[in-house]
C-alpha cells in the first residue's frame, strides 16, 4: 500500500510542476547555446502557471464539477440496508493510540443522522498499513454505538481499498440476502465507490456527505477565485486523485474476496 501511495503522490499536484521547476533550474546550468539551456525558463514558466492554477479555488472547483457529472445514476429500489465506508484514522507515534479521522468520523455522524433507523448498518474498512491495531470498521462501530447509539449489523474489517470496500461488503450483503443499499461516503468519493459496489453486484442509492459547493468558502469570490491557496491545492489533490482513480479501476477487475 506504500507503493501505491507514493505513485498517487507522483501524479497529483504540487509534485509534477515541483519537479518540473527543479529541472528547470538545472537546465540553467547547460551551456547557454545548448537546446536545453535555452528550454529552462519556458519550462520554469509553464511549471510556475501550472502550480498555480492548481493552487486557486476555481480550478479545484472545476475538478469537483467533473466528479459531480460522473456520479453515476441511482437506480429506482428501495435500499434495505446502510453502507458506511472509512475515510482513515489518526494513530499517535508515541502511544500508539487510534482514533477515527475527522473523515471518518463525519461518515459515521452522516450515516447516524440521515440513515433511517430501521435500516441495518454495515461498516468497512480494515487495516491498510501493518503498524494500525484495529480495523477501521471497529473503530466505526464503536463510535456508533457508543456515541450516536446505533448498533451495527455487520463488521467487514478486510478492506483496504474501495474496490474491497465493494467487493467484501458485497459478499456478507448477499449472503444476508440485500441486494440494495444506502452508501454514505463524501460527495467526492461517491462516483468510484458508486461504481465498485454496482459492479460487485449491490444496487447503491448515494446518501454523499457534503456537496461540490459547501466546501468552497464564501471569501473565494471574484478575484480571490483566482488566488492561490493551501486549501485549494489540497481540494484539487483529492478530486484529482478521484477523477484518475475513477479511471483506473474501470480498466482492472474487482479484486477477489479479500481475507485477513
Amino acid at each position: 500500500m506504500e507503493l501505491q501511495t507514493a505513485l498517487a503522490t507522483l501524479i497529483m499536484p504540487p509534485f509534477a510542476p515541483l519537479v518540473g521547476l527543479l529541472m528547470a533550474f538545472v537546465f540553467w546550468f547547460f551551456p547557454a547555446s545548448t537546446p536545453v539551456a535555452k528550454l529552462s525558463l519556458p519550462l520554469a514558466i509553464l511549471c510556475f502557471i501550472t502550480l498555480w492554477i492548481c493552487a486557486t479555488p476555481a480550478f479545484s472547483g472545476w475538478l469537483g464539477q467533473r466528479l459531480v457529472h460522473s456520479l453515476p445514476e441511482a437506480p429506482d429500489m428501495e435500499p434495505t440496508a446502510v453502507v458506511v465506508l472509512g475515510g482513515g484514522r489518526y494513530r499517535d507515534a508515541q502511544s500508539g493510540a487510534e482514533r477515527l479521522s475527522a473523515a471518518s468520523l463525519e461518515r459515521v455522524a452522516w450515516a447516524a443522522g440521515q440513515g433511517p433507523e430501521k435500516l441495518p448498518i454495515l461498516v468497512s474498512g480494515g487495516r491498510v498499513y501493518s503498524e494500525e491495531k484495529a480495523p477501521e470498521a471497529d473503530l466505526m462501530a464503536d463510535a456508533l454505538e457508543n456515541l450516536f447509539q446505533r448498533p451495527v449489523t455487520w463488521r467487514e474489517n478486510c478492506s483496504r481499498t474501495t474496490a474491497e470496500n465493494a467487493t467484501n461488503s458485497a459478499a456478507l450483503l448477499h449472503d444476508s440476502g440485500v441486494e440494495g443499499v444506502l452508501l454514505v461516503t463524501h460527495w467526492w468519493h461517491m462516483p468510484r465507490a458508486a461504481e465498485s459496489f454496482a459492479r460487485a453486484g449491490i444496487q447503491v442509492r448515494p446518501l454523499p456527505v457534503g456537496s461540490a459547493g459547501e466546501l468552497v468558502p464564501r471569501a473565494e469570490n471574484g478575484l480571490l477565485r483566482w488566488l492561490p491557496s493551501a486549501a485549494a491545492l489540497l481540494r484539487s489533490q483529492v478530486y484529482w486523485r478521484e477523477l484518475v482513480a475513477d479511471q483506473w479501476y474501470r480498466w482492472r477487475p474487482l479484486p477477489s474476496r479479500r481475507t485477513c
